[in-house]
């Protein structure tokens, strides 16, 4: 008798999802974005390092938004921009 997993391959397991990932430009949250990316995610890298972001996107094949988590007009912008 087989074995029955109801985990989904490790590499689509978030296909069909969207992430909207802030600080996703560098260190963790850049990891976390190219991880998601590889899973099958659609990602939205949100940070204030522009170019560090729009580089991130190049790479990854995912969409970019300028955001300052400390600014509640930033983060609705974010928002709006991925859903």
């Amino acid at each position: 008798m087989e074995g029955f997993s109801s985990l989904a391959p490790v590499a689509k397991r978030l296909e069909g999802k969207v992430a909207l990932i802030t600080g996703a430009a560098s260190g963790i949250g850049e990891s976390t974005a190219r991880l998601f990316a590889r899973q099958g995610a659609r990602v939205v890298i949100a940070d204030i390092q522009d170019e560090l972001g729009y580089s991130i996107c190049n790479e990854i094949g995912s969409d970019y938004v300028h955001c300052d988590v400390t600014s509640e007009i930033d983060v609705q912008n974010a928002i709006e921009t991925t859903i």
